[in-house]
């Protein structure tokens, strides 16, 4: 009798060893020793800030990512289509921001930026590299704020996979929707993202949380509902102008053989599968609202980048730096329903989304590192500007930037030679190179540009010589790429 009592202790401590060992390896993963930072400031807290913080005392911050949604397909950002009646109706509550720009035309390091307030140049999260480590994350920084976090995404680019979103506390992904769906095409279907979501938010609504919500549509493939195609099918797309590349850039044989729906087709299946995102946007509103915490939630509603077709020669996304490309709706619903603004037109960009959040709920974040500024000064109504220039790389053979401030856009392709300048006044299409007949506006942004580049953890001066000397690449984990997410990549159009 003694001999198995005793064998039961030594169970039972072999248990208790294993759950330690195991909450070692949690602690290990999410809780990473690092160095403590010098903060950054907040904005001073008196008057409309004080007022717009304490408005999202106590709030869940829940951050929906629609993939591949350009700004000028949005109905509130002037799109006659019916594409988006919820986030129209959203826009009505909240912050719009009409000239807001990603940092990459490319899923994963555009969703590194978001991360992480780095531009890709210093972030360096491409192909299958990881973030470096010691990077500091928006999830890192409000977990220390007291926040549980989860991640949810339809896209294996912006998945732990990935590398991208390791520190959330808790992530759902593809291979955690593949149980409820019936073909490799639903697996980026919202409505199946959509219940994970809602049974987590049930289980948790009493926490308070961080939510990053990734849904692939309007991103390829197009899995829309009927009627959703039905809406505009046959029909000629409003305000579309086809183009030609600027340069004869080195991509063209691949884009003129890229498999793709004729045009007007293609655009009337993308506005139909963006009515799809936007319906998943809305039923996320829902889940909040039914759950009874809409009320106490900083709602935010973005895109990691737009989607092109063939404006300036370029198709789908990855590769060019046009308006199309670049520009990305961003919506900010404040708790308790205040509205802190209602349009503005200054600059913004992706980078400056961890500052604001952070500023917004006094989340200390570190001062080095984080290249993006708070839009709180912005929302209070202490400014009316955040940047003289935004910045956007795309991938490429060559790749391109983008400089880009209020009233022109400067584009350097990676080959040290290529450049354009559009007066986005008097050519808002971006057709008409002027470079030549402003050679001082150019010289002006490309000091910009260079003063930027510097800034960066891999300065890409080679966009203004050829010449320029390039660090190596810093170390970092590398995601190994299994058949089966090639295969989910193939289908996304990332592998070819």
């Amino acid at each position: 009798m003694m001999k198995g009592k005793r064998a039961r202790y030594r169970l039972w401590w072999l248990l208790a060893a294993a759950a330690l060992a195991a909450a070692g390896i949690y602690w290990d993963v999410h809780h990473r020793s690092r160095p403590a930072f010098d903060p950054a400031p907040f904005t001073a807290g008196a008057g409309p800030v004080a007022a717009l913080r304490e408005a999202a005392k106590g709030a869940n911050v829940v951050l929906v990512v629609i993939d591949a949604a350009r700004a000028d397909h949005v109905g509130c950002y002037g799109y006659p289509r019916d594409t988006t009646p919820n986030m129209d109706r959203l826009a009505q509550e909240s912050a719009v921001f009409e000239r807001h720009f990603c940092q990459h035309v490319t899923t994963k390091p555009s969703t590194a930026c978001l991360f992480t307030s780095q531009y890709t140049d210093t972030h360096l999260a491409t192909g299958t590299r990881h973030l470096l480590e010691g990077t500091f994350t928006i999830s890192e920084a409000l977990e220390a704020a007291g926040f549980r976090t989860v991640l949810f995404s339809s896209n294996p680019n912006a998945s732990p996979g990935a590398g991208i979103g390791l520190e959330f506390q808790e992530t759902y992904d593809q291979g955690d929707v593949e149980p409820l769906v019936g073909g490799w095409e639903e697996l980026t279907s919202p409505a199946a993202l959509l219940t994970l979501i809602e049974k987590w938010v049930r289980k948790h609504r009493r926490a308070r949380f961080f939510m990053y919500i990734h849904f692939d549509p309007p991103h390829q493939p197009y899995i829309q509902p009927e009627e959703m195609t039905d809406l505009f099918r046959g029909q000629q797309p409003p305000n579309f102008e086809p183009g030609n590349f600027a340069f004869p850039v080195g991509d063209r044989e691949m884009l003129r053989d890229c498999l793709r729906p004729p045009l007007p087709e293609w655009i009337n299946l993308y506005d139909a599968n963006l009515r799809y995102a936007d319906w998943a946007v809305g039923e996320v509103e829902r889940l909040l609202r039914e759950a009874g915490i809409l009320e106490r939630t900083l709602f935010i509603v973005t895109a990691d980048h737009g989607e092109a077709f063939g404006e300036h020669g370029y198709l789908w996304h990855e590769r060019g730096v046009y308006e199309e490309l670049a520009r990305v709706p961003l919506l900010i619903r404040w708790p308790g329903g205040e509205r802190p603004l209602e349009r503005t037109r200054a600059l913004t960009q992706a980078v400056d989304l961890l500052p604001t959040i952070c500023d917004i709920l006094q989340a200390p974040y570190p001062r080095t590192g984080t290249q993006g500024r708070s839009l709180l000064p912005l929302m209070a109504g202490l400014t009316d500007e955040v940047h003289d220039y935004v910045f956007c790389r795309s991938d490429g053979e060559p790749p391109s930037y983008l400089v880009r401030g209020p009233n022109w856009a400067l584009m350097l392709w990676g080959n040290g030679e290529w450049r354009a300048l559009y007066d986005l006044e008097a050519d808002p299409g971006q057709r008409e190179n002027v470079i030549g007949e402003r050679p001082e506006v150019a010289a002006e942004m490309l000091e910009a540009f260079r003063s930027f580049a510097l800034q960066q953890r891999r300065p890409p001066l080679d966009f203004l010589d050829l010449e320029a000397h390039l660090p190596p690449l810093p170390q970092a984990g590398e995601s190994e790429l299994t058949p089966e997410m090639k295969k989910r990549l193939r289908a996304l159009g990332y592998v070819r």
